[in-house]
């Protein structure tokens, strides 16, 4: 069988990618030259948007099953005085919190789900030795450990293959940034401290004498310790380091030991200047890496995979244009670089807090940080941003809206035209490129509607029913279909308990009896929604308009 890509690196995002592309409809490989899942697990925090990725893939109950849900923080000092207490919250997701999973266990789950689910195996120890592109298509020459292997050619080649990449560096393209001057020390270990620590919070530390942070595991007393040291502060890798930097920066009576591993590295900020080169193509940390401040890196790779993915099935099929690959990196690239300055201020921030040695300056710190972390807006909107639910697409080359002119609008009547107030509401709703949100819609949520590999239509009655808005609503379902086929779905959401006998019997019909779909939709009136694959609105309209929908499609579909 033909392949129509090759995915290199067997990380988080590797395995995605490649289940990500089985599901979409396409063949690939996916190799790794590594000899299994790395055990040296530096991400930990999988967050809600990435959750949500995973429950359209089928994924997300053994991920829940085998991870410890986190809903916040507590901050102390050494002599276990509060020094602030933060909660998740503001996430309207159906997964408010963080998700604590070493990457290794994330990694096994994902590589079961490819094979189980796809009938994809990792193929370990093999290595891109080297690849060439031209117009048709991508060369790789790959090598075994003994040696020399096989040569394959492929549509695409998927560079998923970490901050070391080996793709990047055959495109040549600058990692542009710079490395900060510290150093992380981080343990998978069991630790007791002679204070009670909720299973469900991140224990920190800020002393005198730096920082010191515990994530907490699945397992009984077992956290990710992390800490900051100078560069220059040469203590090796081992247990007696660590048991010496909780002596010198944990409350006493703490003890530790028992580690499944050790590591330390540099942490860097950087950023690809191109995430497409041709048919080769950059995700996650061959693309961008920065401070692990939030814990966004692993899960920007997962999105990354996951909004490419469905571009890449839909243009190897020929269904969509080659012009919708290059919003791959018009979207994706946004998200890392704004992640990046964020990263990179929170980073330089602490930085900055933990070189405070005086009693006063350390006092007004911590008071400080009391003051705003209590501020309810500051954790809703920390909630929000962390959580990566906020993610939208505003500026995208892809996506649209339409909307009737000021001058247009309904002044009197009860015709499907909106009125000033219907026309300011629209506003509310989803806008093109933004996440469509979850709630009930009849017997089911949305998001589990949403699920699966096609376009979704979502038309809006509105507050005005009438025999003419329903045939324009079954006009607009006719051509979304004459268009994509069995590559949409449409679905007319009428604010009512009663189905209209004016509406085709061919077209699903789910009912809003208290109206709380339209009015999160802004759909006052007659509108429509084009939602994308991975969820985020592709295109709408007020009101419902088949021949600027046709326009739209035209843009993109073949």
């Amino acid at each position: 069988m033909a392949l129509d890509a090759l995915v290199v690196g067997a990380g988080p995002v590797g395995l995605v990618m490649a289940a990500e592309l089985a599901r979409h409809g396409l063949s690939c490989r996916i190799i790794d030259q590594g000899e299994g899942p790395s055990i040296w697990s530096k991400a930990q925090v999988i967050h809600a948007r990435t959750l949500e990725c995973f429950h359209d893939m089928g994924v997300v109950d053994p991920i829940l099953a085998r991870g410890r849900q986190v809903g916040g923080a507590r901050v102390m000092t050494p002599a276990l005085e509060r020094i602030a207490r933060v909660e998740i919250s503001g996430i309207d997701s159906p997964y408010p919190f963080l998700l604590s999973l070493s990457q290794r266990e994330t990694e096994l789950v994902l590589a079961e789900h490819l094979e189980r689910a796809h009938g994809i195996k990792v193929e370990r120890k093999v290595k891109l030795q080297s690849f060439s592109q031209d117009e048709g298509g991508v060369t790789a020459a790959l090598a075994a450990e003994d040696g020399w292997l096989e040569e394959v050619r492929v549509p695409y080649l998927l560079g998923c293959d970490g901050s070391h990449s080996t793709v990047r560096k055959a495109l040549d393209l600058p990692f542009e940034g710079s490395t900060y001057d510290v150093r992380i020390m981080q343990a998978d270990v069991r630790v007791e401290l002679p204070v009670a620590v909720h299973e469900d919070e991140l224990a920190i530390f800020l002393g005198p004498s730096g920082m010191l942070a515990f994530f907490p595991l699945p397992g009984e007393g077992r956290y990710r310790m992390l800490t900051f040291v100078d560069p220059d502060d040469d203590r090796p890798v081992e247990l007696s380091s660590f048991q010496a930097l909780l002596k010198e920066r944990g409350p006493a009576g703490s003890s530790l030991g028992d580690p499944a591993w050790m590591i330390d590295f540099r942490i860097h900020c950087r950023i690809v200047p191109h995430y497409r080169v041709g048919r080769v193509f950059l995700s996650g940390d061959a693309a961008h890496i920065h401070s692990p401040a939030g814990g966004q890196g692993m899960n920007m790779g997962i999105q990354d995979a996951y909004n490419l993915a469905w571009k890449l099935a839909l243009v190897a099929r020929g269904v969509a244009k080659d012009a919708l690959l290059d919003s791959y990196e018009a979207e994706r690239r946004p998200v890392a670089a704004e992640t990046l300055r964020f990263t990179d201020v929170s980073t330089r921030g602490l930085q900055t807090a933990l070189t405070l040695k005086s009693p006063l300056t350390i006092g007004i710190r911590n008071h400080l940080m009391n003051f705003v972390t209590s501020l309810g807006f500051v954790k809703e909107r920390a909630g929000r941003t962390v959580s990566q639910i906020e993610v939208a697409y505003p500026k995208s080359p892809i996506v649209g809206q339409d909307q009737s002119s000021l001058w247009n609008i309904r002044v009197t009547g009860s015709d499907e035209r909106p009125g000033l107030s219907d026309w300011i509401h629209f506003g509310d709703g989803p806008a093109p490129g933004a996440r469509v949100p979850d709630m009930p819609v009849g017997s089911d949520t949305l998001h589990n509607l949403l699920r699966g590999t096609q376009h979704t239509l979502l038309c809006f009655d509105g507050a005005a029913a009438t025999n003419e808005g329903y045939e324009r609503l079954g006009r607009v379902v006719n051509v979304a279909r004459a268009r994509l086929g069995e590559r949409v779905r449409a679905y007319v959401i009428v604010p009512g308990s009663e189905i209209p006998t004016a509406l085709p019997a061919d077209v699903p019909v789910l009912l809003d009896p208290d109206g709380e779909v339209h009015r999160r939709f802004g759909a006052r009136s007659e509108s429509i929604y084009m939602v994308r694959p991975d969820g985020y609105v592709g295109y709408r309209s007020q009101p419902a308009d088949e021949e600027k929908l046709a326009a739209w499609l035209d843009r993109l579909f073949v």
